[in-house]
C-alpha cells in the first residue's frame, strides 16, 4: 500500500524530472543526470519547494543507461534510479532504506535459502517502481579476497525472486 507522502514524493519527483528536463533542453551545458550532483545550487534555487525537506548526498553513474541519486529525507535514506543521457528522464525506481527487521518474514526466509543466504545484509530496501507493486531490494556483501562485492537481490512480497528492475 502506498502511504499519501510516499505518493506525494513519487508525484514531486516526477514533477521535478520534467522540469529538470525541460530546464536542460533551455540550457544546453546540462547533458547528463549525473551531472546534477554539480547542479545542487541551481535546483535548490530555481526548485525551493520541492527540495526543502531533501537533501541530494549523491549521484552515480550505474552502467551506460542508469543513474542513482542518493538523497535523504527526514533522516530515512532514498535512492532514486533514473534513465542516464537525459535521453528521456524517467524515473526507474525509488527505493527507500528500511531496517533489516521490517523485511517480511517470507522474504528473509527466501533470502536464507537462496546461494547467497550465508551472505551478510548490508542494507534493505522497500523498492517502488511507476509500473509495479512494491517489492524489496537486500544488498549483500560477498567478500572475494578482501575486497567488497555487493550485489542486490530482489523478491516480491511473497518471498520470490524477481529480476532487477534496472
Amino acid at each position: 500500500m502506498i502511504s499519501v507522502q510516499n505518493l506525494k514524493f513519487r508525484v514531486l519527483i516526477s514533477l521535478f524530472f520534467i522540469c529538470m528536463f525541460a530546464f536542460a533542453q533551455k540550457d544546453s551545458h546540462i547533458k547528463d543526470v549525473d551531472e546534477l550532483a554539480e547542479q545542487k545550487r541551481i535546483m535548490f534555487q530555481n526548485y525551493p519547494g520541492l527540495f526543502m525537506e531533501k537533501e541530494i548526498n549523491n549521484v552515480e553513474k550505474l552502467d551506460s543507461k542508469h543513474s542513482k541519486i542518493f538523497y535523504t529525507i527526514n533522516n530515512v535514506n532514498f535512492e532514486a534510479v533514473v534513465n542516464s543521457n537525459m535521453k528521456d528522464l524517467l524515473l526507474v525506481a525509488t527505493c527507500q532504506e528500511i531496517q533489516e527487521e521490517k523485511l517480511p518474514a517470507i522474504v528473509i526466509d527466501a533470502f536464507h535459502e537462496s546461494k547467497y543466504g550465508s551472505s551478510k545484509i548490508e542494507k534493505s530496501f522497500i523498492v517502488t517502481t511507476p509500473y509495479s507493486s512494491n517489492f524489496y531490494r537486500i544488498d549483500v556483501n560477498q567478500k572475494k579476497k578482501k575486497e567488497k562485492n555487493m550485489k542486490s537481490l530482489f523478491y516480491d512480497h511473497l518471498g520470490k525472486y524477481r529480476k532487477p528492475p534496472y
